[in-house]
């Protein structure tokens, strides 16, 4: 696969954006794999019970992580799906899960261990798919940074991006590459933390309902992160989608609305 297009599900481990030597390392991917086993796995699925998208589409997923949201997208009759992450070793982890049916590490047979990542060559790996089953023959997993994205103007009949938008220095930059790669009339969703999260907020959620342990933790932690980047509205979130020529907003609040998912229609040409 190269810059012009995308051709077909193939793994890219090429490592553009980030690359391979930054971070996440080990540890990021061990807690982000965790996260997707735990409540924000069901955030996750949420979210793709909200955009609805119908079944045979081309799906990017940027910032996909260990990849969960991917395989709930292959779940739900996506033709094929791309995640896409600035992260090599989140990369093989979403790899490894997609060739073992979504087993955490330490479960995965040894047929589906992830690829090896070549050094940054421009070059493609090896197509992991090519020898396993399942939902995998159809995802494939492209290193990419949301500022730039990899792929051709139109490349996908739907793009999304969760948890990644807001992290950005400038999230209109990332808003604005989802659409350029989304085909006249597709779709683009995403979710971020609203205006209203806080780690007090966050906290008196998870006491509310009575949550302990890692799902306490993540979430506040998640927080505190939301706390140190972009904190927009849904207003200024709908603003900045129209702007960048979305149109048919919709939107779901979750967590006591500081969660927010937005999603829209690229306009026709």
């Amino acid at each position: 696969m190269s810059q012009s297009g995308v051709a077909n599900p193939r793994v890219e481990m090429a490592a553009v954006g980030r690359g391979s030597g930054d971070l996440p390392g080990p540890a990021d991917v061990e807690y982000f794999s965790a996260a997707q086993a735990a409540n924000w796995g069901e955030t996750l699925r949420a979210f793709a019970r909200f955009v609805a998208l119908p079944p045979g589409l081309r799906v990017l997923d940027v910032g996909t992580g260990p990849g969960l949201l991917a395989r709930v997208l292959l779940e739900g009759g996506a033709r094929w799906v791309v995640g896409c992450d600035g992260s090599l070793p989140m990369l093989q982890r979403a790899a490894a899960l997609a060739q073992g049916g979504g087993r955490q590490k330490g479960e995965l047979s040894p047929a589906a261990e992830a690829p090896t990542a070549r050094p940054a060559s421009g070059q493609a790996l090896e197509s992991p798919e090519a020898a396993a089953g399942g939902a995998s023959e159809r995802a494939g997993w492209v290193a990419g940074d949301v500022r730039q994205l990899p792929f051709s103007d139109g490349a996908f009949d739907a793009a999304m991006a969760t948890n990644l938008l807001f992290l950005l220095s400038n999230p209109a930059a990332g808003l604005a590459e989802l659409v350029r790669v989304v085909a006249p009339g597709g779709t683009v969703a995403f979710l971020n933390p609203s205006d209203v999260m806080s780690v007090p907020a966050a906290s008196a959620f998870m006491d509310e309902r009575g949550v302990t342990g890692f799902d306490r933790f993540s979430f506040v932690n998640y927080a505190r992160l939301a706390e140190e980047h972009y904190r927009l509205s849904l207003g200024e979130w709908q603003a900045l989608a129209a702007a960048l020529g979305l149109r048919d907003l919709r939107h779901q609040a979750r967590a006591g609305g500081m969660l927010l998912c937005v999603c829209g229609t690229r306009a026709q040409a």
